[in-house]
């Protein structure tokens, strides 16, 4: 079932769909390699392949659930499925969850990024990447 949040005014279907797959997918494996996979993890790396189908009317909501239905069901299950590969790879790979303080300091960051922000974030890419990337030497 769709979940609606009320102070939003819009939702994504594809949001709602991919964790019902996930949850669908999450039943299937053993219990042992179930306890090391996140959830968060799977939706996400889905949710960045898949388009957002987003409704703000309950007849736009009917119609985004059938689109999404006929025009991405196989689709979202790929995903899904390569989402589940990807994290499998990485099950000891150190992740660090987002809280709304620190995705208020993330987005208003990258919003307006001062230009010492940027010069010392290209210094510290040339540095670090110099040795890799010379200027001027073709591979």
């Amino acid at each position: 079932m769709i979940q609606t949040n009320p102070k939003k005014k819009y939702v994504n279907i594809m949001e709602e769909i991919v964790a019902q797959e996930v949850n669908r997918k999450m039943t299937l494996l053993p219990e042992k390699l179930a306890k090391y996979i996140k959830r968060s993890d799977v939706e996400t790396y889905a949710l960045n392949r898949l388009p957002p189908l987003y409704a703000c009317s309950k007849e736009g909501l009917q119609f985004q659930i059938k689109k999404a239905q006929k025009d991405y069901e196989k689709k979202i299950a790929l995903v899904v499925r390569h989402a589940f590969a990807a994290v499998q790879r990485d099950l000891l790979r150190k992740s660090t969850p987002l809280f709304k303080e620190e995705i208020k300091k993330v987005s208003s960051a990258t919003a307006t990024p001062n230009s010492e922000t940027q010069k010392s974030t290209n210094q510290n890419y040339s540095s670090r990447h110099s040795r890799y990337y010379r200027p001027g030497c073709a591979r």
